[in-house]
């Protein structure tokens, strides 16, 4: 069992799979760190015919990934208020704005309810 195409380290036809599949489990299941890249403790399982894979993934990779994509989105959130804001301040014509249209600018209407 190499490293499979994507990253995984292992690569599993279907019925290598399927007679693998407890031990496989358990093995995803005990992991108790996640790995540093999403696929490093991965199964790649390769359908006879097909293009595609599917990936057996431990848990705790999974939600390191999820929490990494949350604070992605997060950062990105940040960046693009402090481009509006930058914008906003390249455009300011000194006339002062009411917060109420700041938050609606932002779209950040449900803060006004």
């Amino acid at each position: 069992m190499g490293r499979g195409a994507r990253g995984a380290k292992t690569k599993l036809t279907t019925s290598e799979a399927r007679r693998s599949l407890p031990a496989l489990a358990r093995e995803a299941a005990r992991r108790d760190r996640p790995s540093e890249r999403l696929l490093d403790h991965a199964v790649e399982i390769q359908p006879r015919g097909e293009g595609r894979s599917a990936y057996l993934v431990p848990e705790v990779d999974i939600e390191a990934a999820q929490r990494r994509i949350k604070a992605l989105e997060e950062e990105l959130e940040d960046i693009a208020l402090v481009r509006m804001l930058e914008q906003r301040a390249a455009a300011d014509t000194g006339n002062l704005t009411h917060v109420d249209d700041v938050i609606r600018d932002l779209g950040l209407d449900e803060l006004l309810s």
